[in-house]
């Protein structure tokens, strides 16, 4: 079975303009190689800083590779054409950490998640369109009277739900989910992760999920994969990892998770 994303030995590094200060680089991902199986969510945690959005955005297009490769459904990213990149866009969305950011505050909730809709021209019918959009509000849990709404207009967790909802409109194989729960309170947080459990294992969808919470990690992913610095230092299905950890980088990070009891693992 083909893996829904495999990056090989994958390195980005950034480059300072000559212009505008003295020539320097800087490499932010070093070799990472990782497969996220379809139907399945893995987990990529670490510290603040160690790289795991910068993979995100290099996953996703945003930011160009600098070396190795990153396959998508099979797909060489690198050999892909501008039809095939559209195509690609819709089989593959995003979810980001600030659900205050990334939600346009000039748009109404029916225009946020009819915007992709638009764009690849998709429920064109008017009727067709309004039935969607009120069954994949109903999939976050919201209900069809907030789609004219603006999103100012609703709390942290609602505005997230949206987030999701606007991901989920295209029908994608593949949801990136960058530290979706971290913007929000603990008790939220629970609803979205539940919510995200739900909808991963309804759709069959293949989830690499960013997080710095190994806890987090453990209650939804199958695989995790933990980074450091730019690489890859440990990857291992959940349990195992939390049974047996083998790096002394994941050990020290496990046992820095604080306990019901208030002390450290």
């Amino acid at each position: 079975m083909t893996a829904a994303l495999v990056v090989r030995n994958l390195t980005k590094t950034y480059v300072r303009n000559p212009w505008i200060g003295a020539h320097t680089q800087k490499t932010v991902l070093r070799g990472v190689n990782l497969i996220l199986e379809k139907g399945k969510v893995l987990g990529l945690v670490g510290e603040s800083g160690c790289g795991k959005s910068t993979l995100c955005k290099v996953i996703l297009g945003i930011e160009p590779i600098t070396s190795g490769s990153v396959e998508i459904n099979g797909k060489n990213m690198a050999a892909l054409n501008k039809k095939e990149w559209r195509a690609l866009r819709r089989d593959m969305q995003v979810v980001y950490q600030d659900p205050y950011a990334s939600l346009d505050p000039r748009f109404t909730v029916r225009q946020l998640i009819s915007e992709p809709l638009d764009i690849h021209g998709l429920y064109t019918d008017k009727a067709a369109r309004e039935k969607y959009l009120r069954e994949t509000l109903a999939a976050v849990q919201l209900d069809s009277a907030y789609l004219d709404r603006f999103a100012h207009e609703f709390s942290g967790g609602q505005r997230q739900r949206i987030a999701i909802a606007r991901a989920l409109v295209l029908n994608p194989s593949i949801l990136i989910a960058d530290e979706p729960v971290s913007a929000l309170d603990v008790s939220v947080q629970a609803q979205i992760l539940n919510l995200l459990k739900d909808i991963q294992r309804t759709r069959k969808l293949s989830m690499l999920f960013v997080t710095h919470d190994f806890a987090v990690a453990r209650f939804l992913c199958d695989d995790i994969a933990v980074m450091n610095d730019g690489q890859i230092v440990e990857y291992a299905p959940a349990e195992e990892l939390f049974s047996s950890p083998k790096q002394t980088y994941t050990k020290t990070l496990l046992a820095a998770v604080p306990t019901i009891e208030g002390g450290k693992r």
